[in-house]
């Protein structure tokens, strides 16, 4: 292992001071000279000559001259004419600008800059193509390494291209490291995608005046010690404005009075590019009619023209691309996957759930159930309490009240420390069928064992020690194995209902919140006998079938998932009832709701996986072929992505506007609005659930994330089974149970009237 990171610091110590190289000071010859910035020239460094090209020269009086010099090479570049040593005056340096040929007239330069732009550069190269007209394309790194091929096509055509800089920033605000690396990698990628050494270079953010061109001193300096050129403009079309808005009317025409011009526009930047192309459209035959031709600049300018060579690219160049494209271009295209499958993920596998859940709910409507005396099956009722003298009462009594005849209600007290055990006491001496049994405190999942092993029934009812009842909800789900004639059914979900929603926004977010996952999502697993999770809040099960497969292990933190699996593993079949309704209590702050989904998701995760022989087997259909494997997917992604994702939605932001990423949110938002609906119809909701909608998606992400990488510091830890359970309040509402029950409440059974087969049962054990 050491050697494997020795080996791949000193690859990095060698490669990196190559990919660091100048390629236009090879080309040059020179060396990068000291570095100069504009606190030793200046500010207010004053602008003398014409042209295209720019340059800062350090200011000598030789002889009764005043001359030029690179401050860099030490070269004399040029003699300053009288008036412009007059207007620099005593200055040590000057900014001069210079370049067209002496024999040039009339010409017309068309350069592009911050392409190439996928859509409206090929259909500016068209024009430019149709009416041989060559031009000269300032390009970024970015975006040559993202469209190589359209790159390609310009030098086919007899363009010229350039460097714009790597990601178009400012290179005279910004690190000294920064800003070569932004000339030096641009170069290496134009090497490598054109087989050219383009040893020139045009700022971006630079202007044409005096003030605009002094202001960006530092960046003239920069490149010039780099050994580029640096290239501008003399008139700038302003096309950028007019796209936004800023500017109204047309993109003026340039005064062609027989000057050599320069011009400045764009092919990057977004849908504004259709007025530059029609702009072109209109500015050549005007041009063509005034007698000028178009040239591209080193065309124009001899100087371009000797720094623009054919190359073999070096490796250098070529590990150059690779990474731009690396943090560049594979960014964006995993961006976009990610978003293709989260699009798939909610909209196209919401619309299938909501179809399968629909045409289920309409195949259910046509049941023939049997009626009360045929499905006289024994069922027992098993209770796993642990510190719930709080709720306790409540959830026996509701159970009582139960329309289907029960063998018994066995309440399991896993060695609870408060009152729980004299409030079952206090119950159990009124009705023969309560039975109490007490044990050391060993978990839920022992809870429940110890239960279903003394329980009588052949049918087993499980529901958490803060689960209400209406008074059908046993009878729904256990008419279930009244029509099984085969045998197979080995368990049946009732669907769980927030009976505390109108306590807080937070409350009525998880409402909504199971009315989408069990009203759509495992209504949809039904359809497809794939269903993931049998709730231990309120289930049915036979007991033949939880014995065959060893009962409830301890070995996840969701017992319930982990049984199912189990089921469904050894051949028994699952389903849901939507009519079996229970409530419960769900967590109204935010560290009750954390620790309590840390748990189910951890533990759904611990189940997968030890079920993980199911995937992909074609004995378990599509559960194993489809929705584990969704699931599986659905963590893992987001796992490994989801600081990408942020970072790439920042960067969307700041580059795009952030009216791209409230596009998608109310696209994601549309779909749950769906979704919701549908979960609405099928589950006999109100639809004041909706307008909990946009603040679902607000607290769903950031709740997702925290739970994932909790999770994943759990599985690095290791955490071992406990109860972890929700501090209960008893804050369920019976208004809200009343208004959500289909059925009226009964009256409750009479006390004492035990189902035949409880004779004989204990009523506690201490």
């Amino acid at each position: 292992m050491v050697g494997v990171v020795v080996a791949v610091l000193g690859l990095l110590a060698y490669a990196v001071p190559h990919l660091y190289d100048t390629p236009a000071l090879d080309v040059r010859g020179d060396s990068l000279g000291p570095e100069l910035t504009s606190a030793e020239t200046g500010e207010h460094v004053p602008l003398v000559g014409e042209g295209p090209l720019v340059r800062v020269l350090e200011v000598r009086r030789e002889g009764g001259e005043v001359n030029g010099y690179d401050p860099f090479t030490r070269r004399l570049e040029t003699t300053f004419s009288t008036a412009q040593a007059q207007h620099i005056g005593d200055q040590g340096y000057a900014i001069q600008r210079f370049g067209y040929s002496a024999t040039a007239s009339k010409t017309i330069s068309l350069t592009f800059d911050d392409g190439p732009d996928p859509r409206w550069t090929p259909e500016l190269l068209n024009v430019l193509s149709a009416n041989k007209v060559p031009a000269t394309f300032f390009a970024t790194g970015t975006m040559i390494a993202r469209h190589p091929e359209i790159i390609r096509r310009e030098v086919r055509e007899g363009h010229a291209i350039a460097n714009h800089s790597l990601t178009h920033t400012d290179v005279s605000d910004t690190s000294r490291w920064r800003a070569r690396t932004e000339l030096v990698a641009t170069d290496r990628v134009i090497r490598a995608v054109t087989g050219q050494e383009v040893g020139y270079f045009r700022l971006p953010y630079e202007g044409d005046d005096e003030k605009t061109t002094q202001a960006t001193i530092d960046g003239i300096l920069r490149a010039q010690r780099y050994g580029y050129l640096v290239t501008s403009h003399d008139f700038d079309t302003d096309d950028w404005a007019y796209a936004s808005k800023e500017r109204k009317g047309e993109i003026p025409l340039p005064p062609l009075t027989g000057q050599n011009i320069t011009m400045l526009m764009h092919d990057g930047g977004g849908e504004g590019r259709k007025l530059t192309v029609d702009y072109v459209r209109r500015l050549i035959p005007y041009a063509k009619a005034h007698g000028y031709t178009f040239q591209t600049m080193p065309q124009a300018q001899p100087q371009l023209a000797d720094r623009v060579s054919t190359v073999r690219p070096t490796v250098w160049d070529q590990l150059t691309l690779k990474v731009v494209q690396a943090i560049y271009v594979w960014p964006s295209v995993v961006l976009q996957l990610l978003f293709l499958f989260a699009l798939a993920s909610v909209i196209l596998i919401g619309a299938v759930n909501c179809l399968l859940a629909a045409h289920r709910h309409r195949r259910r409507a046509r049941q023939e159930w049997p009626g009360p005396g045929e499905r006289q099956l024994p069922v027992s009722v098993v209770i796993p309490a642990y510190n719930e003298q709080d709720v306790i009462r409540r959830t026996i009594a509701s159970v009582l009240a139960s329309q289907y005849p029960l063998v018994e209600v066995l309440v399991v007290d896993d060695g609870s420390t408060d009152s729980t055990a004299e409030a079952v006491r206090e119950i159990a001496r009124r009705n023969p069928r309560v039975v109490l049994i007490r044990q050391a405190n060993s978990g839920k999942a022992g809870a429940l064992n110890h239960g279903v092993s003394r329980a009588r029934g052949d049918y087993i009812v499980t529901l958490d020690a803060d689960t209400n009842l209406t008074p059908t909800t046993v009878g729904n789900m256990i008419r279930h194995f009244a029509v099984d004639t085969e045998g197979r059914l080995g368990a049946v979900a009732g669907v769980v209902g927030v009976g505390n929603r109108e306590r807080n926004v937070l409350t009525r977010w998880q409402a909504l919140e199971y009315l989408t996952q069990i009203g759509v999502e495992r209504a949809a697993q039904d359809a497809m006998r794939a269903i993931t999770i049998v709730p231990g809040a309120c289930a049915a099960w036979r007991k033949d079938a939880v014995v065959a497969v060893g009962g409830y292990s301890d070995l996840t933190l969701a017992e319930d998932c982990d049984l199912s699996l189990s089921l469904q593993r050894a051949g028994w079949l699952v389903t849901q009832d939507d009519e079996a309704i229970a409530f419960t209590e769900v967590p109204d702050n935010v560290d009750a709701l954390l620790a309590q989904r840390t748990r189910w998701v951890f533990g759904t995760l611990q189940a997968v996986y030890k079920h993980r022989a199911m995937l992909f087997r074609r004995r378990y259909g599509l559960l194993g072929w489809y929705v584990l494997p969704s699931y599986v997917l659905s963590i893992v992604v987001p796992i490994v992505f989801l600081p990408f994702v942020a970072f790439m939605g920042v960067r969307a932001a700041q580059e795009q506007g952030v009216t791209i990423v409230l596009a998608y949110f109310m696209l994601f938002l549309v779909a749950h609005l769906g979704v919701a609906v549908v979960g609405c119809l099928l589950m006999h909701e109100r639809s004041h659930h909706l307008p909990l909608v946009p603040v679902y998606r607000v607290v769903y992400e950031p709740l997702r994330a925290y739970l994932l990488y909790t999770c994943v510091y759990m599985a690095v830890r290791g955490v071992r089974a406990g109860w972890n359970k929700l501090a209960r309040t008893g804050a369920v509402d019976t208004r809200v149970i009343r208004a959500i029950t289909p059925q009226p409440l009964p009256i409750p059974q009479p006390l004492g009237t035990p189902h035949p087969l409880a004779a004989g049962i204990e009523r506690s054990r201490p």
